[in-house]
């Protein structure tokens, strides 16, 4: 082999080394980039997460001041029915065995409670009040004497104190749409009512001043919340932990 030979296989070598930590440092640098990339994506992806995460608390830290709210407003109404209850007992202990001093104090303990039917959740309105009614009909025409009507007074009372405790499924007739529809109800208490229509649509009650509505709940995500609470109480099941739209009646801003 020729002198001449061996510094031109050198310089081959040497190009050849320098192409090769050339293209070395160019994968490199597409790694470097892909990796920042990626790093930038988890990042954001992170950074969305969080964001979720600190807006779910917020929701759910909303929806417990609401039910807590909703729980008291339970205990006040119970706690008012009971002093009615007290005022009655206390009045006819006044009026002792005299029936005609007993007969007006249970026409306004049945006024009263009209009252209070008007004013609660619209479950069975009619057949409440006409429950009532029949009972002022019967003691003003003298068919039941004022102790027994009384009575009836009491259970009726007792039978709103229960409809606080109360989480079922029922039927009645709603106007939705400016129309009469029988559905089925299902009812939280006295706090919360939504309705299932036949052909699955779903809603819940709304209070609107002294009126009350019934307003179609048109998301998706929601209908899906308030079919699981009817799938949900067909299966007896009464406690436990639902993520529902927000329902409880309250009165609508005008």
């Amino acid at each position: 082999m020729s002198h001449k030979t061996i510094p031109f296989a050198l310089s081959l070598l040497l190009a050849g080394s320098l192409l090769s930590a050339s293209s070395s440092d160019e994968n490199m640098a597409k790694s470097l980039m892909k990796l920042r990339g990626e790093v930038q994506t988890l990042s954001s992806q992170i950074n969305d997460e969080k964001d979720a995460y600190k807006a779910d608390m917020k929701s759910l830290t909303q929806q417990r001041s609401e039910l807590q709210g909703m729980i008291s407003r339970e205990e006040l109404k119970i706690k008012q029915i009971a002093k009615e209850l007290a005022v009655v007992q206390s009045k006819i202990a006044q009026a002792g065995k005299n029936s005609a001093g007993l007969t007006p104090l249970v026409l306004e303990s049945i006024t009263n409670l009209e009252e209070m039917i008007k004013g609660s959740i619209p479950f069975k309105t009619q057949e409440r009040l006409a429950s009532v009614a029949h009972i002022k009909v019967q003691l003003q025409n003298s068919l039941i004497t004022p102790q027994k009507a009384l009575s009836f007074v009491y259970n009726a009372y007792g039978d709103e104190i229960r409809m606080t405790k109360e989480n079922a499924i029922f039927k009645q007739s709603i106007e939705l749409g400016g129309e009469d529809k029988l559905v089925e109800v299902a009812r939280v208490g006295t706090a919360m009512m939504f309705f299932k229509t036949p052909d699955e649509k779903v809603g819940f009650v709304v209070r609107n001043g002294d009126s009350w509505n019934y307003q179609e709940e048109l998301n998706s995500e929601k209908q899906k919340e308030i079919l699981a609470l009817f799938d949900a109480f067909k299966k007896q099941i009464r406690s436990g932990y639902f993520t529902l739209p927000n329902a409880l009646i309250l009165s609508k801003a005008n």
